[in-house]
């Protein structure tokens, strides 16, 4: 039980250096042009899994979406996971954690000053810790989704998640599920 413990940490912690070494380098990339943007966004978004009672549910209360070009086809977003566990016995904080996708766009962008629009396909990554069932996520799907772009730059992305999930409880146990999720992204490209 500790192994599998200490191996799903030493996965986390990877992953953690996976995410600040891609945002080193989108940085450095990017530091050669003189204009860049940057999405900010919301994602309101609510979760009920399987195992949960009648009635139970989370809301993501700090929904904040980051999402940054990184070449004329491939942007890195960021998406922050707080939240909110409705249940039967009381609310509180269930989730934390973060998720990180790399939207690959169909259409190539002329220059990398351009906003990204369009059909994309983004392999997501997530990692959270669920305080209320006591255990440690890792997500891993695709999101085929459309980006959509609107006067002064605002936008709305949609996409469909696809995939599974580890669940590493904290009593040893462990197992997968499937994962089917509808993302939308409201925001503005700064």
């Amino acid at each position: 039980m500790a192994r599998k413990k200490g191996n799903m940490k030493s996965k986390i912690k990877r992953l953690l250096m996976i995410l600040a070494i891609s945002m080193f380098f989108s940085n450095v990339l990017l530091a050669q042009e003189n204009k860049h943007f940057n999405f900010i966004g919301i994602n309101p978004s609510v979760t009920v899994e399987p195992f949960y009672e009648k009635g139970e549910l989370d809301f993501n209360i700090l929904p904040i979406v980051y999402q940054r070009l990184a070449t004329k086809l491939v942007d890195i977003r960021l998406t922050s996971i707080l939240n909110l566990g409705i249940r039967n016995e009381g609310n509180s904080i269930s989730h934390y954690g973060f998720e990180m996708g790399f939207p690959v766009f169909f259409k190539r962008k002329d220059t990398i000053k351009e906003v990204s629009k369009g059909f994309f396909i983004a392999p997501l990554v997530s990692v959270s810790r669920n305080s209320i069932e006591a255990h440690n996520n890792l997500g891993l799907w695709l999101e085929p989704g459309y980006n959509m772009l609107f006067e002064n730059n605002y936008a709305m992305s949609f996409g469909l998640q696809l995939g599974g999930t580890y669940f590493d409880y904290d009593n040893g146990q462990t197992t997968w599920g499937s994962h089917l999720g509808v993302k939308i992204i409201i925001g503005k490209w700064l």
